[in-house]
């Protein structure tokens, strides 16, 4: 029974003994104690819930909670005896930065233009990162430490540091909001299993470490997945250790508790991927007893409502009681409004450029069927680049895939993706058998496809310009509102001329007419569909020598790459694109990145033109890995130049 409900029952009680002839006294009596009543009923309507995030990275549902019966996590387990566990959360995308600025948000990062790894995006005013309204309300808010959001973080917290906690707020009695992220199973760590857990932890056997079908069964691969599962033991001791700091503090009753990663695993067909492992992540919420009303569900049970990161931020509101502003694009699945949890039929995904590596890829899920499209197909998952050549995991793909035995889909993952790609996720949860031309499935691939369509225009999803144009048009405000206005950024026209484009079955003259459209961002797609055409190459000299000259230098690059794909070595392309990469460098390090990424794409260049690359890293060089000046374009524009090195037999070394 709630404390208003309490108190009008005793009040009534109480006027019922009193005579009806001592009316003036009754009358005395009860204002009195209505006003009594209004006090107290403000009191607990003032009263807010504390809210804590524990979140992890790179980890996905392998824990005792989730039936997953080679993990070793009794505190998490425990917890989520007292929680609703969510069995169909989604990080939006797969891989941290873009995910992040999701959750802070509760906007698709594609349609913040935050969907790059580690990027430097303007913002909106109109966009305001939650914490910004909770702290309005009253609440202390904290964040120890990590931000990664892909814009600045200035203003939203009034602590972001390892020192942040609810402990230093002014007031014991303020309400707070506080997260605290656990980095010791991120994909550094877990693939690097010559090092220790970043905290003791009970070992697994390798012996016993369950394989995924699309891995090999080495000592290798065994060693490096039970590594892992030792480190989410760590994280399940840390967990532990911030639920047992509040249970000290007398604030376990009086807080909301979530937990969750921030993706699927650190390792490959997880992170980076766009599957249901690299988006499915843990989440478990527990709700004390006295704000049981903002939950629909009781504690100890579990739901397979569908929930998605962009809800994180309304459902933290709305747990608040704080009105949700209208630009989010997520619903609260707790709090006042949320009866019967979120109502999404579908959730959506996204992946766009990891590191240095360019890719674009959506997709929809109903709950059973997961619906992928490519719109660069003819980028393999796996290509040539430092971030995968650099750990043995990888390098022991490689050698594995080269076996006539190898497992199912592995060579797969080195050659060019299919257009679409759709998974019947209840008969086959390990996502290895593609329904997408499967005759009996064309009814839901088509209205999976539709919903996707709709979601990408709905959302003005930022991403179907490249990355150094889409930097270019927001110069003087922010992405987010540059891709709603229609002249900016005709998304109708560009997203049409992506889907051409990048389908198998689109001809020549479909090409030659998309290169000659007015709009720039419907000519870098005849481009970049060209790319993955050779069976067109031969007849298409007029249409490649017309991208080469455009006014756009995001238009030239994609041609260059282009020109020098069917001329392989063509000295007039490799000189263009290490002239981007020099001048665009400082000024414009999108364009020098995307410059340089094709570079690397095009295999072994011109000896002649090393020293130039080598050139081109010195003016970036600094302590990250020992070799680049920081973790942002720098890093990505020194790895890719790195990788064209390293096609070309030159020895790369980094400290990491």
């Amino acid at each position: 029974m709630s404390v208003k409900k309490s108190v009008n029952r005793q009040l009534l009680i109480g006027f019922r003994d009193f005579p009806r002839k001592w009316s003036p006294f009754r009358k005395l009596v009860f204002l009195s104690l209505s006003a009594v009543t209004a006090l107290l009923q403000s009191n607990y309507a003032a009263k807010k819930p504390n809210i804590v995030w524990i979140s992890t990275e790179d980890m996905s549902p392998w824990l005792g909670a989730y039936g997953d019966e080679y993990a070793h996590t009794p505190n998490l387990d425990k917890f989520a005896e007292q929680s609703v566990l969510y069995r169909r959360a989604w990080s939006n995308m797969p891989i941290c930065a873009p995910a992040r600025s999701t959750l802070i948000t509760g906007c698709y990062s594609t349609s913040l233009g935050t969907m790059n790894l580690r990027s430097e995006v303007p913002q909106s005013k109109e966009v305001k990162p939650f914490p910004i309204y909770l702290r309005e309300a009253g609440y202390y808010c904290t964040n120890n430490r990590k931000t990664d959001y892909n814009f600045s973080a200035e203003g939203i917290w009034d602590d972001s540091s390892k020192s942040a906690h609810w402990r230093n707020r002014p007031d014991p009695k303020q309400p707070f909001f506080h997260v605290v992220n656990f980095g010791g199973t991120h994909e550094g760590y877990t693939l690097s299993v010559e090092d220790p857990p970043t905290i003791e932890a009970e070992y697994r056997d390798p012996a016993r470490a369950p394989i995924p079908p699309y891995f090999p069964d080495t000592p290798g691969i065994r060693k490096t997945i039970a590594h892992h599962y030792d480190l989410i033991s760590s994280l399940d001791e840390f967990f532990g250790d911030v639920l047992s700091d509040l249970k000290a503090d007398g604030l376990l009753e009086d807080t909301i508790v979530f937990f969750f990663s921030d993706h699927g695993a650190g390792l490959p067909r997880y992170k980076r991927w766009l599957y249901d492992t690299g988006l499915r992540v843990p989440l478990m919420v527990h709700i004390p007893e006295k704000f049981q009303h903002l939950s629909p569900r009781e504690m100890g049970t579990q739901t397979t409502e569908l929930v998605g990161f962009v809800d994180f931020a309304p459902t933290v509101l709305a747990l608040a009681g704080i009105e949700l502003p209208e630009y989010l694009q997520g619903s609260p699945f707790l709090g006042s409004d949320s009866s019967n949890g979120t109502k999404n039929k579908f959730l959506f995904g996204a992946r766009d450029r990891a590191d240095d590596v360019n890719d674009l890829s959506r997709c929809v899920w109903d709950g059973r069927f997961l619906y992928i499209r490519h719109f660069k197909p003819h980028l393999p998952y796996i290509r040539p680049a430092v971030i995968f050549e650099r750990k043995s995991f990888f390098k022991e793909l490689r050698i594995e895939m080269e076996k006539p035995d190898s497992p199912p889909g592995l060579k797969q993952k080195y050659a060019a993706k299919p257009f679409e790609e759709l998974y019947d996720l209840d008969k086959d949860p390990q996502e290895l058998t593609n329904l997408a031309n499967d005759p009996a499935h064309q009814k839901i691939k088509a209205q999976l496809s539709k919903e996707l369509d709709e979601w990408v225009l709905e959302i003005r999803d930022s991403a179907f310009l490249p990355e150094g144009a889409m930097m270019r048009r927001a110069a003087h405000d922010s992405v987010y509102d540059m891709v709603r206005d229609p002249l900016r950024y005709p998304l109708d026209k560009i997203y049409k001329a992506a889907k051409t484009a990048s389908h198998p079955q689109t001809t020549l003259k479909t090409f030659i007419e998309l290169s000659k459209a007015p709009q720039s961002g419907v000519r870098y797609w005849a481009a970049s569909g060209l790319l993955g055409r050779p069976d067109l190459w031969g007849e298409a000299t007029a249409v490649i020598e017309l991208l080469v000259s455009d006014s756009s230098p995001t238009v030239c690059i994609t041609a260059a790459e282009l020109m020098a794909a069917v001329s392989p070595g063509n000295s007039q392309a490799v000189s263009f694109l290490i002239e981007c990469v020099t001048t665009y460098l400082f000024n414009e390090p999108t364009i020098a990145l995307q410059a340089a990424r094709s570079l690397a794409e095009l295999g072994i260049i011109p000896s002649e033109y090393i020293p130039e690359v080598q050139q081109a890293l010195s003016q970036i060089s600094g302590p990250v890995w020992g070799r680049y000046k920081n973790y942002s374009y720098p890093m990505f524009i020194g790895m890719a130049l790195d990788q064209v090195l390293k096609n070309g037999g030159v020895a790369v070394h980094t400290n990491n």
